[in-house]
């Protein structure tokens, strides 16, 4: 039978085999804070309104997946002659969960109370928005800073790769990692800057004109920027990046820009030259395709790594910062620039510690490459290959796959992930840990 239950800052619901196939959904994992609502239905099969979309049931016996009213999502466990858990939240997908518990009165006690400990957690965090000159951009961000007085260890989180926001948001694929990174710090008493990529959300500039180096430039102005607040402790400043964010450190340390740094958190991160990340990303994309899609592939005679080498050559041939490659206009310069771009040496410049996660299944950056970074980075380095981790630091018990993508990112950012960085942060704070 299913479980729910609050676990650090998120209420996770997690599901037997046999719901997950008939619900067609897989476990949730969602903010404690976004909790409005606790209550218990005694008929739990009344309580659900709207169409099904996905799911299946049993009328007047069993219902499972999903149910959809204009402008509203729930996720539905009910069975008759059960009470049920009835959850309302706010700002996320689903916005309500009905679940069949013989134990729902205890569970939706234990829940409210946690939910009111994370929004008491939550309202005492101070969200500021600001703004970081960067060579003539205007940056917009975020400082997120914690209760009591400051100054505080503060951290730089720097997103992945494309048109993302200062939460690592896509309008089309909202990761919130660097936001769910901000939120966790914030609870150990550590502040934390992120801000929108040039072009997008309140940023000025253009993101398709942008190049990797621009961007590099970018982070090097807010992590000065974040040094010269009054609110931070400039001897306990830390930065943090993922993937893309993971290179621009990389930049950052070949600049000697991360010269006094407290410490480095280095996620997903790679240790190869850019080209040849790219043609391991897609080595691994392609074998990781369904059966049907890689037979069909053959029958049109369709060679995914050939197909990508031309592209390669195609980006080397443009001289623009933004270029039309198969019909689709692209970042040109910031790609050229990629495939060039190596990270050891900017690896090997930094003397400061080092975080280094990286997902087992992770299909955009060999989780190999920990290896590399442990042995080249001059400080000290700890490394961690967590198991089902996938690039988007969400866990995927099945076989890694692109495709499901889609259906991960209902999950916040993997808890572990963010317990790990926290506390290694907070350890290796002067004024928090004892290191």
């Amino acid at each position: 039978m299913a479980r729910l239950a609050a676990d650090g800052d998120l209420l996770v619901l997690t599901l037997t085999r046999p719901e997950r196939v008939a619900s067609m959904h897989g476990d949730i994992s969602l903010p404690l804070a976004a909790v409005r609502e606790v209550a218990v239905e005694a008929d739990a099969l009344g309580a659900v309104h709207g169409l099904r979309s996905p799911g299946l049931g049993l009328p007047g016996r069993k219902l499972m997946g999903t149910w959809r009213r204009p402008g509203r999502r729930a996720f539905v466990i009910a069975r008759r002659g059960m009470p049920a858990v009835r959850v309302e939240l706010d700002g996320v997908k689903p916005d309500q969960l009905i679940v069949s518990l013989p134990d729902a009165a205890a569970v939706a006690t234990r829940v409210r109370v946690a939910a009111e400990r994370a929004r008491a957690d939550a309202s005492a965090r101070d969200e500021l928005a600001v703004v970081i000159p960067s060579l003539g951009v205007r940056l917009a961000g975020t400082l997120e800073l914690p209760a009591g007085a400051g100054p505080h260890p503060a951290v730089l989180l720097l997103p992945g790769s494309g048109e993302v926001d200062r939460d690592s948001n896509h309008r089309r694929f909202p990761l919130a990692i660097t936001a769910d990174l901000a939120h966790s710090l914030a609870g150990a008493g550590i502040a934390s800057l992120r801000y929108d990529k040039r072009g997008v959300g309140g940023s000025g500039g253009e993101w398709l004109a942008a190049g990797l180096s621009d961007n590099a430039d970018d982070a090097h102005a807010a992590l000065e920027w974040l040094r010269s607040q009054p609110q931070v402790d400039a001897g306990s400043t830390f930065i943090a990046g993922h993937s893309e964010g993971a290179l621009l450190v990389s930049a950052l340390g070949e600049r000697s820009a991360l010269d006094g740094i407290a410490g480095v958190v280095l996620l997903s991160a790679s240790a190869q030259r850019g080209e040849e990340m790219l043609a391991w990303q897609t080595a691994q994309i392609a074998a990781g395709l369904p059966r049907p899609v890689r037979m069909l592939l053959r029958v049109l005679r369709v060679d995914i790594r050939a197909k990508q080498r031309k592209n390669v050559a195609k980006l080397r041939a443009t001289s623009t910062d933004v270029a039309r490659i198969d019909g689709r206009r692209i970042n040109a310069r910031w790609h050229r620039e990629l495939l060039e771009f190596d990270p050891r040496p900017g690896l090997a410049a930094i003397h400061a510690p080092v975080l280094a996660l990286t997902g087992a299944k992770d299909l955009q950056v060999d989780p190999a490459d920990l290896d590399v970074l442990a042995a080249t980075v001059a400080g000290p380095v700890e490394t961690a290959r967590i198991p089902d981790l996938t690039h988007i630091l969400r866990r995927d018990p099945g076989p890694p796959s692109i495709g499901a993508y889609k259906r991960l990112i209902r999950r916040p950012t993997d808890p572990e992930v963010l317990s790990r960085v926290t506390d290694w942060i907070a350890r290796h704070s002067r004024r928090l840990g004892t290191v």
